[in-house]
C-alpha cells in the first residue's frame, strides 16, 4: 500500500511540474492578451493533465482512489482564472462520472470545492503575489486539503472514519505543501519572466539613449564642480562656433551664459551641488561665438563617486530649441497680427450690422410713420368732408350748423398743425432749418404760453400754473424765441394729451451751478407717465408715430423730434424723468393713490441782451 502511495504521488508530482511548464511557456507571456479561444485550448489541455493525474491514483479500497487533482484545480484557479478551469472542473467531472466507485461523490464535489476555491482566492486575493505568497499559498493548501478532509463525509458510512484516518496525514502534509510548492515555483516563473522583459526593456531603452546621444542636435556636456568644462561634444562646438581647445578648461557660465542669466544659473549651480540634485528639465541661452543667442533645454544630473561620498560635477544633455523658439515666436507674431485683423474685421461687421439694423429699423419706422401720417391726415379731412356735405341740408338749424362749422374749423386746424409739422421735419432732415437769434423777454413768452392753454386745460379739470424764476427786468435773454416758444408748446400739448387729472406745470429756473450759465425749462404733468425703456426712443424720428401708445391719442407724434432739434441748435439739451409718487386722495374708500409725475426738460445756454 505505501510503495503504491509513493509512486502515486511521484507520477502525480511529475504531473503536476508539467502543468508548471505549460504556466511558463504558454501563459504568462500574453495573458492580458488571451482570446477566448487561447483559453478554452488551455482548458483542455489542463483537462487533459487531470484525467491523466486521475489515471494515476492511490488506492485505498477498489472504488476508492486519491489523486492530486485537488492540487491541479486550485492552482488552475488561482493562475489560469475561470474560463480554463471551469473547463478543467467540467471534463475531469465527467471522467470522474464515468470512473464511478463509491467514492463518486466525494470526487466530484473535490472537483468542484478545489477549483471554486482557487477562482475564490483569485478573485479576492488579486494581490496576492505582493508580500509573504508562500504563506498565501500555503493558506490556499490547508483550506482546499481540510475542506477535502470533510468530503468524507460522502462515502458510504462505514469507509468514512478508515479513509479520513488514511488521508488526513498526507492532505495536511504533503498535499498541502505540495500546492504551496508548485504555487512558488509558478510565481517564480512569473517573476523570471518579468525581470526577463524588464531586462528587454532596459535594453531597448539603453539602444534609444545611445542614438539620441548620437543624433545631429544633442549638445553633451560635463562640468566640474567650480563650472569648468571637462567635456563637451561636437555638436556643441559647431553651434557656438569655437575649436575644443578654446573650450576646455573654461568656466561654463562666464563664457558661454548671458550677463542677464548669469548669476541666476550660477546660484542655482551651486544650490544643486549642495543638494546633489538638479532640476531634470531646464532652458536657458547660450552665446555663440559671434555673440549670437541659443536657446538649450538641458536634463542635468550630478556625478558622484563611486562610494557616492563624493561629487564629481555635472552631466549635461541639452537639445537645441533655437529654431523652435524662432517659429514659435513668428508663430506668436502672426497670431497676434490675426487676432488684430479678427478684432478688425469683427468691428467691421459689427458697424455693418449695426447700419443694417438702423437702415431696417429706419426703413420700418418711415413705413410706420408714413401710415400714421395716412391716419392721422385722412381722419380731419374725413371729418371737413363729411361736415361739409352735412351743411348742404336746407333744413339745418342755426345752432346745428355752428356746430357742424366748428368741428370743421377743428379739424382744418388739427390737418394744418399736421402738415405744418410735416413741413418742419422735412426742413431738419435737409438741413434747411435757420437759427434766428433776437432779443426778447422769456418771462412774457412763458405768460403767453399759459394764456394760450389756460381755457383748454381747465375744461379738462386739470390744474394749470406757471413758474418764472427771475423778474422781468432780469428776464431779457438773446436767442431764437420762436423756436423756444415752439418748443414749450409743443411740451405743454404733451403734457395736454397724456393727463387725464391733476396738474400741469410750465416753467423755468436759472442753473448757475455748469460752466456757462442756462436756463432749464420744464414742464411737468402727472399724466401717464413715460416707460423707462421709452425715455430715449420717444425723442427719435419717426420712432413715436411707430409707438402703439400714440393709437389711443390722436396727433403725429412729431413735437418732440422737432422739439428736440430745435434745441440741439441751440446748444442745449432736452431729456424726460418719471417717477411714480403717492398723493392725498378724497376717495373715502383710498386716502392714498400713486400716480406719476413726469416732467420733460430742457436747456439753452443764458445769453443776456
Amino acid at each position: 500500500m505505501k510503495e503504491s502511495i509513493l509512486i502515486g504521488l511521484l507520477q502525480n508530482a511529475a504531473l503536476l511540474i508539467a502543468f508548471s511548464m505549460l504556466y511558463q511557456h504558454v501563459w504568462i507571456k500574453d495573458e492580458a492578451s488571451k482570446s477566448i479561444s487561447a483559453k478554452i485550448i488551455v482548458g483542455l489541455v489542463l483537462s487533459s493533465i487531470g484525467i491523466i493525474l486521475m489515471s494515476t491514483p492511490w488506492m485505498m479500497v477498489p472504488g476508492i482512489s486519491f489523486d492530486m487533482r485537488s492540487v491541479l484545480l486550485s492552482v488552475s484557479g488561482l493562475f489560469f482564472g475561470p474560463i480554463p478551469t471551469i473547463i478543467a472542473m467540467f471534463i475531469t467531472g465527467i471522467v470522474r462520472v464515468a470512473i464511478g466507485g463509491d467514492g463518486l461523490w466525494m470526487g466530484l464535489a473535490v472537483i468542484l470545492t478545489s477549483g471554486s476555491i482557487g477562482l475564490l482566492w483569485r478573485k479576492y486575493r488579486p494581490n496576492w503575489k505582493s508580500n509573504n505568497y508562500y504563506l498565501e499559498l500555503l493558506a490556499l493548501g490547508l483550506v482546499v486539503h481540510i475542506i477535502m478532509s470533510a468530503l468524507t463525509l460522502l462515502l458510504p458510512r462505514d469507509m468514512m472514519f478508515p479513509t479520513l484516518k488514511t488521508i488526513a496525514i498526507p492532505l495536511i502534509f504533503i498535499y498541502s505543501p505540495v500546492t504551496m510548492l508548485l504555487g512558488i515555483l509558478m510565481v517564480n516563473q512569473y517573476k523570471n519572466w518579468q525581470n526577463e522583459l524588464a531586462q528587454l526593456k532596459l535594453k531597448e531603452y539603453e539602444r534609444r539613449f545611445t542614438q539620441i546621444l548620437e543624433s545631429g542636435n544633442i549638445v553633451s556636456l560635463l562640468l566640474n564642480n567650480d563650472g569648468s568644462i571637462n567635456f563637451c561634444n561636437d555638436y556643441l562646438l559647431r553651434i557656438i562656433g569655437y575649436d575644443r581647445e578654446e573650450v576646455i578648461g573654461k568656466n561654463w557660465f562666464d563664457t558661454f551664459v548671458p550677463l542677464d542669466e548669469r548669476a541666476k544659473l550660477k546660484q542655482l549651480f551651486s544650490k544643486g551641488m549642495q543638494i546633489m540634485e538638479f532640476s531634470k528639465n531646464y532652458e536657458n541661452k547660450i552665446l555663440t561665438k559671434a555673440g549670437e543667442e541659443l536657446n538649450i533645454l538641458w536634463y542635468n544630473i550630478v556625478l558622484k563617486s563611486d562610494n557616492d561620498d563624493d561629487v564629481l560635477g555635472t552631466a549635461s544633455i541639452g537639445v537645441n530649441i533655437t529654431d523652435s523658439k524662432n517659429h514659435e515666436k513668428m508663430l506668436e507674431e502672426k497670431n497676434a497680427e490675426i487676432e488684430a485683423q479678427n478684432e478688425a474685421l469683427k468691428k467691421v461687421n459689427l458697424e455693418l450690422m449695426l447700419a443694417k439694423e438702423r437702415a431696417e429699423e429706419s426703413d420700418h419706422l418711415k413705413s410706420a410713420f408714413l401710415a400714421n401720417m395716412s391716419h392721422e391726415i385722412r381722419t380731419p379731412m374725413n371729418s371737413i368732408l363729411g361736415f361739409s356735405d352735412l351743411l348742404k341740408e336746407s333744413k339745418l338749424t342755426s345752432d346745428k350748423q355752428q356746430q357742424y362749422i366748428a368741428v370743421i374749423e377743428l379739424s382744418g386746424k388739427r390737418m394744418l398743425n399736421i402738415i405744418n409739422d410735416i413741413l418742419v421735419i422735412s426742413k431738419i432732415e435737409s438741413g434747411t432749418v435757420d437759427i434766428h437769434n433776437t432779443e426778447f423777454n422769456i418771462n412774457d413768452q412763458i405768460d403767453s404760453i399759459y394764456a394760450l392753454f389756460k381755457d383748454e386745460i381747465a375744461k379738462k379739470g386739470i390744474d394749470f400754473s406757471y413758474i418764472n424764476s427771475l423778474p422781468d427786468n432780469e428776464a431779457f435773454i438773446k436767442s431764437d424765441g420762436e423756436k423756444i416758444y415752439a418748443i414749450l408748446i409743443n411740451l405743454v400739448k404733451n403734457a395736454i394729451k397724456f393727463t387725464s387729472k391733476g396738474a400741469i406745470t410750465v416753467g423755468y429756473h436759472l442753473n448757475k451751478d455748469c460752466e456757462i450759465e442756462e436756463l432749464e425749462f420744464f414742464v411737468k404733468d402727472t399724466g401717464v407717465g413715460v416707460r423707462y425703456e421709452q425715455k430715449e426712443l420717444i425723442f427719435e424720428r419717426f420712432r413715436q408715430g411707430s409707438e402703439s401708445l400714440t393709437r389711443n391719442y390722436e396727433g403725429a407724434g412729431l413735437g418732440l423730434p422737432i422739439s428736440k432739434a430745435f434745441v440741439e441748435m441751440l446748444g442745449g439739451k432736452i431729456w424726460v424723468e418719471s417717477k411714480t409718487e403717492n398723493i392725498f386722495s378724497d376717495s373715502p374708500a383710498n386716502k392714498h393713490e400713486t400716480t406719476f409725475i413726469t416732467t420733460f426738460y430742457f436747456t439753452i445756454p443764458f445769453k443776456k441782451k
